[in-house]
């Protein structure tokens, strides 16, 4: 079957104008405000509501350009500014689009009346019932409009708690909406008529291809154009109007203040908080939790030789190694200095020993193959483990963290570069000479 070529390319002309001036007025909010992005945004939601403009895409194939370029736009523009400006703003545009609608549909149920009233002429040849008939659409579709911006702000933060990936979130969330939308209206329209079911089909695909037009556009702006403080989905359906703005800030604060800056991992505050329960859990379900203490071998060599700058480059490889190797359930945290922890639950001391060791080769590499080369060279690392209860029935994590430190300073005592831990029947702490010992 054939495509119609020229009204495809139409469409995809249409898609790419609405989306360029949406980014434009967007992009120009410092120097404009958002309020001509919202007024855009109003005209375009009365049209996609009003407009009843047919293209047939392929023979059998009919879509409505002004519902599936224009009412998918809007939602691409709602979703852009939730993501880059916050909640507070995308209630000022759902507040914005439904009053204009509702204002546009009381004024055209007005103007009707004219052509019902002695002396009323139509010049256009419209009538009264077709007025009537765009203001019950334009209803409708104000309805519908209020119910898909806060969907997708709600679908977008559900989404984000299960899709680690960004274009997908956004992908995902607008298919979602765009599908609810189209059955939605197709229905009020169409329920009960023939061909009801090819129209929404017929109507779904339209706005799935949008929709994909759309969803990359966002994710290229944001990933390319502005890719600095995009809200970040915390999978919290709550009340986006009163609720999610000030839990988003209180996130982002809480964020920043139990993370290093430097490292990207957890900081001290973090795992004096966490680690505690951790170990609490393990000794009522009777689980193990390793613990191991990374120490950076000749760190304050490098700081003095090549400048604080570069032990900074120093720690922050050792944190984006850390990071890249323990699973989303360990607690890896900047515990001071060079010195890293890392909380295991469910990890016996065996395994925590080949982490340790994948750590050890990870460094050696990622220094073998720098290029340009780094000036000081390759890290290596001493590591210290302990594990409950192989290591004993520990009660309070100092005792933990004690028993890791010993065996960190064993193997630095031992010359550096080693990974130290053993533990005897029993769970019986072996002496210090007995240790199993690692080095790379």
């Amino acid at each position: 079957m054939p495509m119609n070529g020229s009204q495809f390319g139409l469409l995809v002309l249409e898609a790419s104008v609405m989306a360029a001036l949406v980014l434009a007025l967007f992009r120009a909010r410092s120097v404009l405000g958002l309020s001509p992005l919202y007024i855009v945004m109003g005209g375009f939601q009365y049209l996609e509501a009003t407009l009843s403009v047919q293209v047939e895409l392929w023979p059998g194939f009919v879509l409505y350009p002004a519902s599936s370029v224009m009412f998918t736009a809007n939602i691409f523009a709602v979703l852009l500014v939730y993501l880059k400006e916050d909640a507070t703003e995308a209630r000022k545009l759902v507040y914005g689009l439904v009053l204009a609608n509702a204002g546009l549909t009381l004024v055209s149920l007005l103007v009707s009346a004219h052509f019902v009233l002695p002396g009323g002429v139509d010049g256009a040849a419209l009538g009264a019932e077709e007025f009537v008939n765009h203001a019950k659409v334009a209803m409708v579709g104000a309805t519908l409009l209020f119910v898909d911006v806060i969907g997708i702000i709600l679908v977008y933060e559900f989404i984000s708690r299960h899709v680690p990936w960004f274009f997908l979130r956004i992908l995902a969330s607008l298919l979602v909406i765009v599908a609810f939308d189209n059955l939605l209206f197709v229905g009020f329209l169409s329920y009960g008529t023939e061909g009801f079911g090819r129209t929404v089909l017929d109507g779904l695909l339209a706005k799935a291809g949008a929709t994909l037009f759309y969803g990359t556009v966002l994710w290229g702006y944001v990933r390319f154009i502005e890719p600095r403080g995009v809200t970040a989905g915390e999978g919290d359906v709550a009340d986006v109007f009163q609720l999610l703005t000030y839990r988003q800030k209180y996130e982002l604060a809480r964020r920043r203040m139990i993370h290093d800056t430097l490292t990207g991992l957890y900081n001290r505050l973090h795992f004096d908080e966490v680690v505690p329960q951790a170990l609490a859990h393990a000794r009522r379900y009777d689980e193990p939790l390793s613990l191991m203490i990374v120490d950076g071998d000749h760190f304050k060599s490098i700081n003095d030789r090549f400048s604080h700058l570069e032990g900074d480059r120093v720690l922050t490889l050792m944190g984006e190694t850390l990071g890249a190797e323990v699973r989303a359930a360990d607690i890896a945290c900047r515990y001071g200095g060079d010195e890293f922890v890392i909380a295991l639950p469910r990890t016996h001391g065996d395994d925590a020993l080949a982490l340790a060791q994948r750590v050890q080769v990870r460094l050696r590499e990622t220094c073998a193959f720098a290029s340009p080369p780094y000036p000081w060279g390759t890290i290596t690392v001493t590591v210290g483990i302990a594990c409950y209860p192989e290591d004993g029935d520990f009660e309070r994590l100092e005792e933990l963290v004690r028993m890791a430190d010993m065996r960190l300073y064993e193997g630095k005592r031992a010359g550096g570069n080693i990974v130290v831990w053993k533990a005897e029947e029993g769970g019986t702490p072996a002496p210090l000479a007995g240790h199993e010992v690692a080095r790379a």
